[in-house]
């Protein structure tokens, strides 16, 4: 990964804790595509976090060009429980996305005080569900939904972390294939099936909402083969301290069939779900219907500015006509100008005023347009999309920011939900505090130990390899099935003595199979699955049998992967 040294390009002045504007302070997490630190905005002293995303990384999985589009269009959307994209400072080396710092998960709060109240959890959900509607209603969806993603501001409100960009790092991949968050996955995710998408985050929602209720998971266990039976089954209890409003809504998001599942616009009409509703988290009506656009209306032309759509285009499409640019221009441009009316309706009924960076980036951002460098771009964003002088903008009240303790923070990391990474996690992250917003050093993380093997690799890529590597072996292996490309029954030839120590060839019957521990961080696991001759059946009567063989199978097989790895 390049290091912050050697980025004078974007603004560092040749300072490692520097880039740009932005004091960088500590490291917060770091992931498959680079790092997410702390920083303040030295204008302003608001607090952000830079997520930095190495660009020959993100090369590498052929995304580059969709998360430059997406990031370009996230930028527009504004909602007060989604964390804010301030702006992106791009490299030759870099993207690094400016963001809204909170400095608590849900997560941690759930470990700390265990399960919550039936009126804070709706709160909760409430923020929740108003955010996930935001997103599908603007054709997103998250697909990662879990505690560890939902971040908690200095007010204990809701703001949903990696909202985007996660989707687009996992589209394709993880639409296709069982490689997700397990506790959190909907059956068909976990199955392979394909899905739409937003049913998905209903089901995410729905464990959210139990374990919040009842301080633990619908579904654990420590053997991902049992959970995943138990999540395909839909088994699971709900305790009888909970309410039959909240037990008939968890009942009907957590329906194994995705067809009969309940969706969030029902959700939000759910009894339970609207007790003591906020206005302004209500669904908002739909866009001035009627209304003839101009090409001297605001709107217009803020859209054209953002869009890069004359205004002739951008009327066209308002106005429902096809534009000379294609019916894709048209549907953009509308997308756009709904989430413009949303941001309006949302700010206009929270009486909220922008933070200190965003007036910041709205005051700069003709002076940002400006500036040129051969070694970097900058695209100042979101600039507030305004009418009639109302900023439409969301986020944290910046009165709190400066030389403050700040909590640690994993913002933007996705680790698993597997138990025991949440057991590791509390064992190995406090609730410390730092005194002084300076650079501090990091701690290396502590090594959390699994059996079979670990790659970051691509998963197919991996799968490409155990099978070379069985070959060279002289294994065999049954055929894939179609819906389960991540696990290989194989057969390995072994010789063993037989009760009268005569030499005789056994079959060993080994399964592989491929799991998700993080983004693109995965195990491959190995697991004996006993012999095939007839002797061998006999013997597993036995009260004992030797492991020998599966090891030294396991052992050659694993030397043949490094060999492999050591040659590509």
């Amino acid at each position: 990964m390049t290091t912050l040294e050697i980025m004078p390009s974007v603004g560092t002045d040749g300072n490692m804790n520097r880039i740009d504007k932005y004091q960088i302070v500590k490291k917060l997490g770091e992931g498959s595509f680079g790092k997410v630190k702390l920083a303040y905005h030295l204008a302003t002293n608001s607090r952000v976090a830079l997520k930095i995303i190495n660009r020959s990384t993100l090369a590498k999985s052929d995304m580059q060009g969709r998360v430059e589009r997406e990031i370009s269009y996230l930028r527009l959307l504004r909602h007060p429980h989604i964390i804010k994209l301030y702006e992106v400072i791009k490299s030759k080396d870099e993207i690094i996305m400016v963001m809204e710092f909170a400095g608590k998960e849900l997560f941690d709060y759930i470990v700390q005080k265990g399960r919550m109240d039936e009126d804070e959890a709706r709160r909760f959900f409430q923020q929740i569900i108003s955010a996930v509607d935001y997103c599908h209603r603007h054709k997103i969806v998250h697909r990662d939904l879990k505690p560890e993603n939902l971040l908690l501001d200095e007010n204990m409100d809701i703001k949903i972390a990696d909202f985007g960009l996660s989707n687009i790092m996992t589209d394709g991949n993880f639409l296709k294939t069982s490689c997700g968050s397990p506790n959190y996955a909907a059956p068909e995710v976990i199955s392979g099936r394909l899905y739409a998408g937003p049913e998905v985050d209903v089901w995410s929602c729905g464990v959210i909402l139990y374990v919040m209720l009842c301080g633990r998971l619908p579904f654990d266990d420590e053997s991902i083969p049992e959970l995943f039976q138990k999540i395909s089954s839909g088994t699971y209890y709900i305790p009888d301290y909970v309410s039959p409003g909240a037990k008939s809504l968890l009942r009907r998001m957590l329906v194994v069939d995705p067809l009969m599942r309940i969706d969030v616009e029902s959700i939000m009409e759910d009894p339970w779900f609207r007790v003591g509703m906020p206005e302004y988290l209500l669904p908002n009506s739909e866009c001035e219907e009627g209304r003839k656009f101009t090409k001297d209306d605001e709107d217009v032309r803020t859209l054209s500015q953002k869009l890069g759509y004359t205004t002739d285009i951008v009327v066209s499409a308002l106005n429902g006509e096809v534009p000379t640019s294609g019916s894709t221009a048209a549907n953009e441009i509308s997308d756009a100008y709904r989430i413009l009316w949303d941001n309006r309706k949302q700010q206009a009924s929270r009486h909220e005023e922008p933070d200190a960076l965003d007036n910041y980036m709205d005051s700069q951002s003709n002076d940002v347009r400006s500036r040129t460098n051969s070694d970097a771009t900058r695209t100042p964003g979101p600039a507030s999309l305004t009418k009639s002088g109302i900023p439409v903008t969301f986020g944290f009240d910046a009165t709190h920011l400066g030389p403050v303790g700040v909590a640690d923070s994993r913002i933007a990391i996705l680790p698993s939900s597997l138990p025991q990474y949440h057991l590791a996690y509390m064992q190995t992250h406090g609730v410390a505090m730092s005194k002084k917003l300076s650079p501090v050093s990091v701690k290396k993380s502590k090594i959390r130990w699994h059996f079979g093997i670990r790659s970051r690799s691509y998963p197919l890529d991996v799968v490409s390899e155990i099978y070379r590597a069985l070959k060279n072996l002289g294994a065999e292996w049954a055929r894939h099935r179609n819906d389960d490309l991540w696990t290989i029954n194989v057969r390995w030839r072994n010789e063993a003595p037989n009760d009268q120590g005569e030499m005789v060839a056994e079959l060993l019957k080994m399964r592989i199979q491929l799991y998700q521990l993080e983004q693109n961080n995965y195990l491959v696991d190995f697991k004996f699955d006993g012999f095939e001759n007839k002797g061998a059946a006999k013997r597993r009567h036995d009260d004992t049998f030797s492991a020998y063989p599966f090891l030294r199978f396991a052992t050659k097989l694993i030397l043949e992967l490094a060999v492999s790895s050591q040659q590509a």
